[in-house]
């Protein structure tokens, strides 16, 4: 019972066009069987798990083979240095601590230096970043989609320049200084992804696009975010973020604003307010996770006429869809068995 990729690319065609859907979506990945798990290349070397172009496409290659995918979840690849890829790109010092994680060290002293930052294509982490992805481009499937890089939002990539303390003291003390250098950065992110557009979609399908919220494309796609903002009031959100959340939504095909923690709920009705953002992706962050604490705010994204993307267990499910019904709603179902996949895909629709 995996999925059907006609079917599903029309049923994520309709949820990304915030039309009525009979069923939710459902994006479902399981890991590979058990004995499969040890055919994943592996390495205990960080150094050369975050930045051995090898390594990284052969072990992309292989859970791509090995996972399992149901509903509208599609294999597709996903190559960085995760969260922290954008200071790193603009020549903050990487620390790889294990597989999962990669922090930047601030380098520069104060925001009048964010000026100065290029797009430096001689910055061996975005050589190797670029290499990476154009050796990616010619060894993937056709039918499988490559992830931007996590360009981030424009104020965690500004404050990860120079330290978070620093630029949010400077929202109120240098506000002129601080909106230069989000314009400035804001001009990169543009300049990165144009470049790594030519990179990913080079001999390759245009309209097969995915980010690394796991959700398929016709067409470039890539969640907006603003982790920062969680600090800051809906006031300053209007006034310092949105107006480049606004321009950056204008050159993707597909964009969704990843909603990170309870802190950014303050921002929603700003972030609803702009008709070119698709779809948000709700992230109710360590703790928060239970799906039914959440309804009210589901149900505003999608009676506001946005599609919305919730991670859900399997026995959340039919909770959740009794309460907000099934219109724009995609679920990533989470800690789920393969008998409870194909169950939930016989009662959601037949894929």
């Amino acid at each position: 019972m995996e999925n059907d990729r006609t079917v599903l690319e029309g049923k994520l065609r309709n949820w990304w066009a915030n039309e009525d859907q009979e069923h939710p979506c459902l994006l479902i990945t399981l890991p590979p069987e058990k004995e499969d798990a040890g055919k994943i290349p592996d390495t205990d070397d960080l150094a050369a798990f975050w930045t051995d172009g090898d390594f990284r496409i052969s072990r992309s290659l292989a859970i791509a083979r090995y996972s399992r995918y149901y509903g509208q979840a599609i294999p597709f690849h996903w190559v960085d240095y995760v969260a922290s890829t954008m200071e790193i790109v603009l020549g903050c010092t990487p620390q790889f601590l294990d597989k999962e994680s990669v922090w930047a060290h601030p380098r520069l002293k104060c925001v009048e230096e964010v000026s100065d930052v290029r797009l430096d294509f001689q910055n061996p982490y975005y050589r190797t970043l670029r290499d990476m992805n154009a050796k990616l481009a010619v060894s993937v499937p056709m039918q499988d989609p490559i992830a931007f890089f996590a360009l981030e939002g424009i104020s965690d990539s500004v404050s990860g320049l120079y330290g978070a303390e620093n630029f949010l003291l400077d929202l109120l003390l240098k506000p002129t200084a601080v909106k230069q250098a989000m314009e400035h950065v804001k001009r990169i992110w543009i300049e990165a992804f144009e470049d790594f557009k030519q990179i990913l979609y080079k001999g390759r399908p245009k309209e097969n696009g995915c980010s690394w919220a796991g959700i398929w494309a016709p067409g470039t796609t890539f969640p907006l975010q603003e982790d920062l903002t969680y600090m800051i009031s809906p006031e300053m959100f209007r006034e310092f973020c949105l107006p480049h959340i606004i321009d950056i939504a204008a050159v993707l095909d597909y964009p969704l604003y990843h909603l990170d923690g309870i802190g950014a709920i303050p921002h929603l009705d700003a972030i609803l307010s702009v008709d070119s953002i698709r779809a948000i992706q709700w992230v109710p962050g360590a703790g928060k996770e239970p799906i039914a604490q959440w309804y009210e705010l589901i149900k505003k994204v999608i009676d506001r006429g946005k599609s919305i993307q919730v991670f859900a267990e399997p026995h959340e499910i039919a909770d959740l869809t009794a309460a907000v019904g099934s219109n724009r709603l995609l679920i990533t179902v989470t800690g789920c068995t393969r008998e409870q996949a194909e169950n939930l895909l016989n009662t959601y629709g037949e894929y």
